[in-house]
């Protein structure tokens, strides 16, 4: 099994575990040591590399509702840095829990996306500075993945404070 380098991103990680392990305290419970283990943010990351026996670079991110982009521009550096490897990027994220629901405008639905990237043709993303446009309501994960699918031509998507752009190219 080759090495592989990785890219893992999520917006809140793995934010219901630690909710769930916060509520057996608040209980007087002590919290289960798998829940613990496995709540910090990295924790898919060394999953992933202790199943495949891999010691190659990995990189767990979350970077608010742009945490797919930054994880694709993470990629991007290293492809440009090593343009004969692949990275394989995952970004998995879920709805935040009930409890910190108030706290986002989004509600962005349990999905996952991997990719396996190469450098070379494909996908071009560009962005700038949101200065004039409200945050679009689809997560950029979900319009990627339909523009990869062929049910979106181009892509366009605004966050709080990035507005994304990207189309294919040859």
């Amino acid at each position: 099994m080759p090495s592989l380098p990785t890219v893992f991103a999520s917006r809140h990680g793995e934010l219901s575990r630690t909710v769930g392990i916060l509520h057996a305290l608040a209980a007087d419970e002590a919290p289960s040591p798998t829940a613990f283990s496995l709540s910090v943010h990295n924790s898919a990351a060394g999953i992933h590399a202790i199943a495949r026996a891999d010691h190659s670079p990995a990189t767990a991110l979350a970077a608010g509702e742009e945490t797919l982009l930054w994880a694709l521009q993470d990629a991007a550096v290293r492809l440009a840095a090593d343009p004969d490897s692949a990275i394989l990027l995952v970004y998995a994220d879920e709805p935040l829990p009930g409890e910190y629901q108030a706290f986002s405008a989004s509600r962005e639905p349990a999905h996952a996306i991997a990719l396996l990237l190469r450098s070379g043709a494909g996908l071009r993303l560009e962005w700038n500075e949101n200065t004039s446009h409200q945050p679009s309501r689809e997560p950029l994960s979900l319009m990627l993945l339909a523009h990869l699918l062929g049910r979106q031509e181009d892509i366009v998507w605004h966050g709080e404070r990035l507005s994304v752009h990207g189309h294919n190219h040859v």
